[in-house]
């Protein structure tokens, strides 16, 4: 008689055990082992992307959803699922950011990345905005960096941005005026080699 398969872990229990690695990156975060949070949240997040998606794979691609249930591969997600599945993966997203920008080489492209995912999944989230404000501010992409410290202001006064937008303004003003003077030397080099052409 062959053993019966291996019980695939319904949605519910999906959903605990990225509760429980969370948790845990939370108190790796909080002991300042933002590399062992990092594996910790994102660990939380492959079991939050696979609820509900088990048909995306193997047997469930051929399969109705009332047979993989009685298998016990998937279960109907509900809107409050929906929601809290959402709201775990805006924190995770916005706590992997929050460890990539104390490292002592952020990795700002990725935490743009991880901001990016959590706005999309909730455009009102401030924190990410912010976030995403102090990974443009270091990318010296300062109009993008005002845009995004705005956002989180208007959405949580608690940002205080401002510090920051004056200091992107300040970074534009140096900025256009390093474009000015290379035009200007460009220009002005112009003018001499044609100068230099007609005398010769």
């Amino acid at each position: 008689m062959a053993s019966p398969g291996p019980k695939h872990k319904s949605d519910l229990e999906k959903i605990e055990i990225a509760k429980q690695f969370k948790s845990e990156g939370n108190e790796c975060h909080k002991q300042e082992n933002f590399k062992q949070a990092i594996g910790k949240y994102h660990r939380a997040l492959m079991q939050l992307k696979a609820v509900g998606s088990s048909k995306s794979a193997g047997l469930g691609a051929f399969l109705s959803d009332e047979t993989m249930q009685d298998m016990g591969y998937s279960e109907p997600v509900s809107e409050s699922t929906r929601h809290e599945v959402t709201k775990l993966m805006c924190d995770c997203y916005n706590n992997l950011s929050a460890c990539l920008l104390k490292q002592d080489a952020p990795n700002h492209h990725k935490i743009l990345e991880y901001c990016d995912k959590v706005t999309d999944l909730d455009p009102s989230n401030a924190k990410a905005h912010y976030r995403k404000g102090l990974a443009y501010y270091s990318l010296e992409k300062y109009e993008e960096a005002v845009q995004s410290f705005s956002v989180a202001s208007k959405l949580d006064s608690s940002f205080q941005a401002s510090k920051y937008i004056r200091q992107c303004k300040e970074g534009i003003r140096k900025q256009d005026q390093q474009l000015k003077d290379a035009y200007r030397g460009i220009f002005n080099k112009g003018s001499r080699d044609s100068e230099a052409a007609d005398n010769g």
